[in-house]
């Protein structure tokens, strides 16, 4: 869910291709994008790095999705390996929306 007024997350692989908040749409189609030439994951992290949490989908060799979780202002650190790229964005986008709003600091573009 955005937050008005600008950008407090985006999402990069590794072509370079980056979106402000991204939703569980655009999460699930990063994943279906994902393969082992070059573009094995992305990344879902803050605008304002300071924030100090990510979300980063790597694709196995055994074709399945490492999800990491990272949150150091809850001490969290999660490896979540599954099949299901709908799952995933699911999850994803749950976790992103269950961070407190002091952790989704939006930042205009200027």
């Amino acid at each position: 869910m955005p937050i008005l007024g600008g950008a407090y997350c985006f999402i990069e692989n590794e072509h370079g291709e980056r979106y402000d908040n991204p939703s569980e749409d655009l999460i699930f189609e990063f994943i279906g994008d994902l393969n082992s030439r070059d573009n094995g994951s992305f990344v879902v992290e803050p605008v304002e790095a300071s924030a100090g949490w990510y979300v980063s989908v790597s694709l196995l060799d055994s074709g399945e999705f490492e999800t990491v979780y990272r949150c150091t202002s809850r001490g969290e650190h999660r490896v979540v390996v599954s099949h299901s790229p709908s799952g995933i964005a699911y999850d994803v986008t749950l976790w992103i929306s269950g961070l407190p709003s002091s952790l989704k600091t939006a930042r205009t573009q200027e």
